[in-house]
Parts: C-alpha cells; sequence; structure tokens
C-alpha cells in the first residue's frame, strides 16, 4: 500500500511540476506582450474592397454584445449604416467615372470611422491582448510603435497628361505605411477634397476645371496615426 501510494505521490510530483513548467516557460512570439499590445489598422489602407468589408464585419460581430467594450465610440449602428452605405458604393463602382469617384469617398469616411473604434479599443482594452483581439481588429506584429511621423516633405504639383489632371507627390518616409493627400481650389483653399489613402506617394487628380489654380497636401499614416497635413502645394491646371 505504502509502495503504491508513493508511485501515485511520484505521479502526482511529476505532473505538478510539469504544469508549473508549463506555467513558468512562455514560448516565443511576435504579438507584443499583454499589457503593451496595440491595434493594428494598416488593413484600413492596404486591404482591398472586399478584404475590408470582410474584416469590418468580423469586427462589427466581435464588438456586437462585448462586455468589454459596453459603450463603442462610434456607435456599432452608425458602423453598420456607414458599412451598408460603402458596399452599395462598391457595388455600383462598375464603369461609372462619379460612381468609382463616390466609392473612394465612402471608404474615406468608413474607414475614419473604423480607425476612431480602432482608438476607443486601444484605450478601452488598456493594452491587453486577450481583450483587444476580442473585438475582432488585430493585433500589430514584429515591428513596435516609432511614434508620430513628421509631416511629408517636399510636396509637389505637375501638369498631367490629359487636361484637367494634375500629379501630386511628395518625398518618402521610411516608417509611413501609407499617404493621404487632400486639395481644394485656390480660391478657397480650406473646402479640402480627401481622396483615398495608398501607399505610393504618388496621387493622381483627375476632373480638374482647366485653368484654375489648386492646392494639395499630404500626411503620412504610421502605426500611431496620420502626421500633420504637409505644406501646401500650388498648381494651376492646363
Amino acid at each position: 500500500m505504502n509502495t503504491m501510494t508513493n508511485n501515485v505521490n511520484a505521479t502526482s510530483t511529476i505532473q505538478n511540476g510539469q504544469a508549473s513548467l508549463q506555467a513558468t516557460v512562455t514560448p516565443p512570439s511576435t504579438t507584443p506582450p499583454i499589457g503593451r499590445a496595440k491595434v493594428a489598422i494598416s488593413f484600413l489602407l492596404l486591404d482591398t474592397d472586399a478584404d475590408l468589408v470582410v474584416a469590418s464585419q468580423r469586427i462589427l460581430t466581435a464588438m456586437t454584445g462585448n462586455v468589454a467594450y459596453p459603450a463603442p465610440n462610434p456607435s456599432l449602428a452608425e458602423l453598420t449604416a456607414a458599412r451598408n452605405t460603402y458596399i452599395a458604393a462598391v457595388n455600383a463602382a462598375k464603369d461609372s467615372r462619379l460612381a468609382v469617384t463616390v466609392r473612394k469617398q465612402q471608404r474615406v469616411v468608413f474607414a475614419g470611422l473604423l480607425r476612431n473604434l480602432a482608438h476607443h479599443v486601444q484605450v478601452a482594452s488598456g493594452g491587453n491582448l486577450p481583450t483587444l483581439l476580442s473585438s475582432g481588429f488585430p493585433a500589430q506584429r514584429g515591428r513596435q510603435p516609432v511614434g508620430r511621423l513628421p509631416a511629408p516633405a517636399n510636396p509637389r504639383l505637375v501638369r498631367g497628361a490629359i487636361s484637367g489632371q494634375l500629379i501630386a507627390r511628395c518625398r518618402k518616409l521610411p516608417q509611413a505605411l501609407g499617404y493621404e493627400w487632400r486639395y481644394a481650389l485656390g480660391s478657397t483653399p480650406t473646402a479640402w477634397v480627401n481622396l483615398e489613402a495608398k501607399f505610393a506617394v504618388t496621387e493622381t487628380i483627375d476632373g480638374l476645371v482647366p485653368g484654375t489654380q489648386y492646392v494639395a497636401q499630404v500626411r503620412a499614416l504610421g502605426t500611431a496615426g496620420p502626421s500633420d497635413w504637409s505644406d501646401s502645394a500650388i498648381m494651376m491646371v492646363a
């Protein structure tokens, strides 16, 4: 009986030791540790329209009834309405140039709401990785934030190959995930039209009025959010 008891105790000790070892040894991971996790938002810029529709549905589903986020800001109802409008614009943007423009505008609006929700998730989760992931947002992997980026330097405009077209360029920032341009009439330089963010530093602006002066600015998008807007570039359209 004593031998059997000793064997049981030995087995229990080994099992407990293994459990203790498993509890204390953390396998390598590319994910930020609990308490320091950061929401990844690069998909808002880099995803195709189809992928963004799928990703946003995952987020809405995960956030619905999530006790970690009892009062999402913006609200899920607002996000759902913006998503439906965006989907309708994507479906309509086939051959019509105007429909494509509307689709781009609706993506900017919808992505902006998702970016605001990502900020809410970051604050509400306190950087706790499981809580953050329960929102449906991904976490940053493999790289740490480098802080807020400076405004892009040397923004400039040149006339395009066709009438009513301008090509906007700026100097590349190594840590930027993408760039967002905006433009306005020279006569109303604060009435901005925001363009869809993209990875390239070059942006083509079409449908402008020949003989009219325009101004344009750009900002960089990084892991810590957008930079300030750059200085203005000015050009008259041919």
